[in-house]
């Protein structure tokens, strides 16, 4: 069960700072790859937004971190750069109302699209960002970020990509937001290990095969057309598995 909190938009010194030490805490960054706090002052004075959780006695439980970006076309969308919530609150629906905090400014301000990176070996933030909040994928970036984090987190795989699209005022969003998930065959799917994080422990050359035949097929899928719009979280000891469609149904927006 979560604690009790609000939502609000980080406006100070101090919210900022805060900011700064859960990114030590949940990702484990030296300071070399902290998102400093000018530029968390930046994105404020520049269209981008952070909005934090905090409890009642003002501490910080989580924080997303959103910049205001343009596309080749020159048209607006918020990139969604960063969502942490402190370990022992995790999974507790932080992060979820967060996200729909942001989704709710991007409404208000007629932004359509938020969009951000998660790691495709990942199940439960997969879970996270396609079965519950209805993003959809068209894109895999291999090695996204090079091989030079200093968490270690990312230690001994490339650090590929998937990049969500959430289509704020989409159906689709609006379908899966109120539990009423898409209905149908996939053309495709892709299996992935529900503990990623337990197979790099033990066993780093399986985590890295895991990583080669995924990327593989993620690029397979979608360069036949084919995106990626559900995700089902492996069971008993399961694998999960990510679920491909085509764009039958006009659920992706056409146009932009």
């Amino acid at each position: 069960m979560a604690p009790d909190y609000l939502i609000r938009e980080c406006e100070s010194f101090e919210d900022f700072s805060a900011c700064l030490e859960m990114q030590r805490r949940v990702w484990q960054f030296s300071d070399l790859d902290i998102t400093p706090l000018r530029s968390f002052v930046i994105t404020r004075r520049s269209g981008g937004f952070t909005l934090g959780s905090f409890d009642p006695a003002g501490r910080l439980l989580g924080f997303a971190h959103a910049l205001a970006a343009f596309d080749e076309r020159r048209r607006p969308y918020y990139y969604s750069h960063m969502l942490a919530v402190e370990r022992e609150w995790q999974n507790s629906g932080i992060g979820v109302r967060l996200k729909l905090a942001q989704r709710d400014r991007a409404l208000e301000r007629g932004v359509p699209l938020l969009t951000w990176t998660f790691d495709p070996l990942q199940s439960r933030n997969a879970y996270l960002n396609l079965a519950r909040l209805g993003g959809v994928v068209r894109t895999y970036y291999a090695n996204y970020y090079g091989n030079a984090s200093t968490s270690a987190l990312h230690r001994g795989l490339d650090t590929d990509r998937l990049f969500v699209e959430w289509w704020a005022g989409s159906g689709h969003v609006a379908e899966t937001l109120a539990g009423r998930r898409r209905r149908g065959e996939p053309a495709a799917e892709v299996e992935i290990p529900r503990e990623i994080e337990q197979i790099k422990a033990e066993d780093m050359a399986a985590a890295q095969r895991w990583q080669a035949e995924v990327r593989a097929a993620f690029r397979r899928h979608l360069g036949d057309g084919l995106y990626c719009a559900g995700f089902e979280a492996g069971r008993g000891g399961g694998h999960s598995r990510y679920l491909f469609f085509k764009d039958e149904r006009g659920e992706l927006p056409a146009g932009y």
